[in-house]
């Protein structure tokens, strides 16, 4: 079993410091939803960010890469095969779990309006199988509940190759992610984990789990 764990992933609503901005008040009453519910996202709301927290514009509000990330991991022959668990950890300490069953939105504004009934509700859909749901855990504590070899990936780490990711005699991994399209983890995984970089150039996250998940594929000869 490959489990994904997205940490520190930029999605959120409206931080309070946002919640009297005009342009964000204009963007939720265009939705029809309270301020409070909106999902934060930079797509609509990049200059917003940048008055309120200037020099992060580019990092916060980011549902859109959690999206791309999800949809590759979802629809892969690894999850398919019932090997794949996926959780996105975010930067405030919630952790999303979702059902490998789960078809996700074809489109992206669907899929914002999905984790937001997610964040007001805690989980979404029918009573005997859900397809997310939301707890509150620190990243270090998901991972520790997770009793696996443990694989940090970041730019900082030592530089390896993809095919030397995984330790040959353990089925069971844990790859961990950035959740985020800029800068670095704010939980503190580089204190207990060993961090490894499979590129010598930055890639986007969507990118990094297609090439773990295939080479998990790989090494244990489910493709």
């Amino acid at each position: 079993m490959l489990n994904i764990v997205i940490a520190d992933a930029e999605v959120e609503t409206i931080p309070e410091k946002m919640i009297d901005d005009y342009a964000v008040r204009k963007y939720a009453k265009e939705r029809r939803k309270p301020v409070s519910e909106v999902l934060l996202d930079s797509n609509f709301m990049h200059a917003a960010i940048e008055r309120h927290f200037p020099g992060m514009s580019n990092r916060m509000g980011r549902p859109d890469i959690i999206y791309h990330c999800l949809q590759v991991c979802q629809e892969s022959i690894l999850n398919k095969k019932g090997e794949l668990r996926v959780y996105v950890h975010t930067k405030h300490d919630y952790v999303i779990k979702i059902d490998r069953l789960t078809r996700l939105p074809k489109s992206y504004n669907r899929f914002v309006g999905l984790l937001e009934d997610l964040f007001r509700k805690e989980r979404v859909g029918p009573p005997d199988r859900l397809l997310m749901e939301m707890t509150r855990s620190d990243a270090v504590s998901l991972l520790e509940g997770l009793d696996t070899p443990k694989i940090l990936l970041s730019p900082r780490g030592v530089q390896s190759s993809i095919r030397n990711l995984y330790p040959p005699d353990k089925r069971d991994v844990t790859v961990i992610i950035g959740g985020f399209s800029e800068g670095d983890f704010i939980s503190p995984l580089y204190e207990r984990y060993s961090s490894v970089s499979i590129f010598q150039e930055e890639l986007t996250i969507w990118s990094v789990a297609m090439e773990v998940i295939c080479e998990y594929e790989r090494d244990f000869n489910l493709v």
